[in-house]
């Protein structure tokens, strides 16, 4: 594997257009090379109310991280399809997608579902006809919808672009 640089870019849900324009360079390359992990962005008060984990109970725990991360990874010429991958980590336990649903937020109509695991997150398929806005809106939606937290709509984008 590779070396990646990393770029933060903080934005809100009504400005995406960073994000998407990283997506689609990503996706653009064809070599399915580099991801973007979105999660909110969270004040000091809020990082302090979020549940304590030990390394013991991270270990032995079944459920994911209490702060919900979604990763994005773009397509590889030559898969099936062309289709990008997402996935969320979060620590809202089994059934995460029944959960999403309920909140007004389910795996929108034609995007397969790979997992819907407590500890190892929300992996899905989204069909090539998803734009990469919308699927940056569900992954927001998503992880909004599993925090344990109130928080703002404010977001940090961490994208890993391969080195030259």
């Amino acid at each position: 594997m590779g070396s990646f640089t990393p770029e933060t870019i903080a934005f809100d849900s009504s400005e995406i257009d960073a994000v998407v324009r990283e997506m689609k360079t990503l996706a653009d390359r064809g070599d399915g090379l580099g991801w973007i992990n979105v999660g909110p962005g969270l004040r000091d008060d809020q990082i302090d109310r979020l549940p304590a984990s030990t390394v013991l109970g991270r270990w032995f725990s079944g459920r994911g991280p209490a702060v919900p991360m979604a990763t994005w990874t773009p397509p590889r010429e030559g898969q099936a399809g062309l289709v990008p991958t997402i996935g969320v980590e979060h620590g809202a336990g089994p059934k995460a997608l029944d959960r999403l649903r309920d909140a007004g937020a389910p795996l929108p109509a034609g995007w397969r579902k790979v997992q819907d695991h407590a500890k190892h997150g929300i992996v899905a398929h989204p069909p090539p006809s998803a734009s990469h806005a919308d699927v940056l809106r569900w992954l927001l939606s998503a992880c909004w919808a599993l925090c344990p937290i109130e928080i703002e709509d404010h977001w940090l984008a961490e994208v890993h672009r391969p080195r030259a």
